[in-house]
């Protein structure tokens, strides 16, 4: 089902992102707008209520995954309702963005046999981390936790030390390029080139390593990027979903579309030969005007 919208038509999404509180609880910035107040609880509740039963229409598609973001989201009152009232209106799959510190990684409020899943920032850091063993005994639990490292220049930097990391702790792991929030997070990315240099060999070393608990092949993944800059590791990145965004001040009818009012990716005529084009998002327009960025080409065949 497709949404019509000023840039074009976008597939219509099954899922929504309610920002709890205005510090987002997300590990990678993605440009949304930040809301001058939390949501109240009955804020909450009715926008789950709008996005599963309120969608129940000829014309609408009701949600079936929920994301949740915000810090201190763990200790919210209301959690365990609000979860349990999103089980009763058919959502199926509930995350968490938590942008924890290690002391907020406690088992959280259950739906009806199936955790929700914990997504959070994982820093390159050393294995034996506190926060790395508290990923692990969350894990063990039988709680999923999902973890993302930002490839900003600190990370790219130490990147090699993700290696013995993922190698303790295992995936599902997503390596994200920075998305580009505005002028100033364009100019302060690494250097392209240079870091798919840093990137790639890393690549070669972590896939052997990491299984994930969702992705049967590899718990590991790649986004932000275009497949043909990963040369035999194209086949990491997948299509961003697009979903509903909820804050204090994009409520209801009034909702953002994560494609393309957040993020707008972008293509080139090589793409529409692309093998990988249908798990591809593409690059940004910010970034492939600068001088030292691969131009997009079509994958032509299988990938490893």
């Amino acid at each position: 089902m497709l949404r019509w919208t000023p840039s074009g038509a976008v597939s219509a999404p099954t899922s929504v992102q309610i920002r709890v509180h205005p510090l987002a609880g997300s590990s990678v910035a993605a440009g949304a707008p930040t809301p001058g107040r939390s949501l109240r609880p009955e804020e909450l509740r009715a926008a789950i209520l709008h996005f599963t039963a309120g969608m129940r229409t000829p014309r609408t598609r009701p949600c079936t995954t929920l994301l949740l973001s915000g810090q201190g989201l763990l200790s919210l009152p209301e959690l365990p309702e609000l979860l349990a009232l999103a089980a009763a209106e058919g959502i199926q799959e509930v995350v968490l963005h938590i942008g924890a510190t290690v002391e907020e990684i406690d088992p959280p409020p259950f739906l009806p046999g199936r955790p929700p899943r914990i997504a959070l920032a994982l820093p390159v850091v050393d294995p034996a981390a506190p926060e790395v063993q508290a990923i692990a005994r969350a894990r063990r639990r039988g709680v999923p936790v999902s973890t993302t490292t930002l490839l900003d220049r600190a990370a790219l930097a130490s990147l090699d030390g993700l290696v013995p990391l993922l190698s303790r702790l295992g995936g599902p792991h997503t390596l994200t390029w920075p998305l580009p929030t505005g002028p100033g997070a364009v100019a302060s990315a690494p250097p392209l080139r240079a870091a798919l240099d840093r990137l790639l060999p890393v690549l070669d070393r972590l896939r052997p390593l990491v299984h994930g608990l969702d992705r049967p092949r590899s718990g590991l993944s790649v986004k932000g990027l275009p497949a043909c800059f990963l040369g035999p590791h194209a086949d990491l990145v997948h299509r961003t979903g697009n979903r509903w965004y909820v804050d204090a001040e994009h409520q209801s009818d009034k909702a953002l579309l994560f494609l393309p009012d957040v993020l707008r990716y972008a293509r080139r005529e090589a793409c529409r030969f692309c093998a990988l084009a249908g798990a591809c998002d593409g690059f940004f327009d910010c970034y492939l005007e600068q001088d030292d960025c691969p131009p997009l080409v079509a994958v032509l065949g299988a990938t490893s």
